[in-house]
């Protein structure tokens, strides 16, 4: 639980930065075809980073979010 006037990481926040590196993770891969695939090595491991960690958040948005809905009393 967070301290008393701080407020906590909630299930928005986590789904907003897995919309933003998955977005980020599509926006690497255009800029890459735009560029002429030079260097694709680099942008495919961006992407799949990317991609990797915008999974996390949102599975850890969705954790978050069945614990708002269902909280423990």
């Amino acid at each position: 639980m967070p301290a008393p006037g701080q407020t906590g990481w909630n299930s928005n926040r986590y789904a907003l930065i897995a919309f933003g590196l998955n977005a980020s993770c599509l926006l690497v891969l255009f800029v890459n075809l735009l560029t002429g695939s030079t260097w694709w090595e680099a942008a495919v491991i961006m992407a799949v980073v990317c991609l990797g960690l915008g999974g996390a958040a949102g599975f850890q948005a969705r954790r978050l979010r069945i614990k708002e809905r269902h909280p423990l009393e």
